[in-house]
């Protein structure tokens, strides 16, 4: 008994603390994490919608030359046209312009308002209607594209303001060099201009001097003739435009008496050269007897 006492005792000594048993602590593991599997593309063939096919655009020819069935107009048709036109849009606005230049007291407002009328009148508004100027009925002439068309109005403006467009400028270039100053930039405008419309009379004057058509520079732009009216079968005209058109048989007149005139001094020229070279080969006749009597 006494040894199993003691193994007893031993067993329940108070001061002995148990042993701590280390607990088995479980490993992390680590997941499979699902690789991504690449979806199969869609091979589906898209429909291509067929594009419809644009026809090419055809580059339709120029037309240039004059139009079939006309006439040129000639150098005294185009002369009574230019100084028609001349009389009908400067002689009102040059007296109102020396009016002005003489100091007189005569109101010249009107006249600069009357001028302004007939030259919209002459160069736009008879234009728009009939495609002529009052030049134009009187000279029967009117000008007509390579298409057998009248020609626009923005023609009959541009070529016939050549003229006034250069006295503008002749009296802008005029003012503006008498008080010149660097600083002022609307004289140097107002100088530029002027001088860019005296050009332009050069260029379309140099334009017609060089061209077997007489086209001037806004001729050849628009592809504009001018040729001798023939009134078509059946066309009739009435009131105003038919007393333009009347206006014709006047210029037919001055045609005329030029012609003749020129006709008579042709003639008188000729006339002359003839006596004259009667009279040097009588002179050369006499020589030749003066020496053969003198042999």
């Amino acid at each position: 008994m006494g040894l199993l006492d003691k193994a007893g005792n031993v067993e329940t000594t108070p001061n002995e603390k148990p042993k701590a048993v280390a607990k088995a602590v479980p490993k992390a593991v680590a997941k499979a994490v699902p690789k991504a599997v690449a979806k199969p593309e869609a091979t589906a063939a898209k429909t291509v919608s067929a594009k419809p096919v644009k026809a090419k655009k055809v580059k339709t020819q120029r037309i240039t030359g004059l139009p079939e069935g006309y006439e040129l107009a000639s150098k005294m048709n185009r002369s009574i046209s230019w100084w028609v036109n001349i009389v009908v849009n400067f002689s009102v606005l040059t007296a109102a312009l020396v009016l002005t230049a003489s100091n007189t007291n005569a109101i010249t407002t009107y006249l600069f308002l009357l001028s302004g009328i007939m030259i919209l009148t002459n160069v736009i508004i008879i234009p728009a209607k009939t495609g002529r100027t009052i030049g134009h009925f009187v000279s029967r002439t009117k000008f007509m594209t390579a298409n057998g068309e009248k020609a626009s109005v923005m023609h009959s403006i541009l070529a016939n303001t050549v003229g006034l467009f250069t006295l503008i400028g002749a009296i802008l270039v005029l003012i503006n060099m008498s008080d010149f100053d660097p600083k002022n930039y609307a004289g140097i405008a107002g100088l530029v201009i002027g001088v860019i419309f005296i050009v332009l009379w050069f260029v379309n004057r140099n334009f017609k001097k060089n061209s077997d058509m007489d086209q001037g520079l806004y001729d050849l732009l628009f592809r504009a003739y001018l040729v001798k009216h023939i009134p078509v079968e059946g066309e009739v005209s009435t009131g105003i435009w038919g007393r333009l058109e009347n206006a014709g048989e006047w210029g037919d007149k001055i045609a005329s008496r030029r012609e003749d005139n020129i006709k008579k001094a042709t003639k008188k020229a000729t006339k002359k050269a003839a006596d004259k070279a009667e009279k040097a080969e009588l002179d050369a006749k006499n020589a030749s007897t003066d020496g053969s009597k003198d042999e």
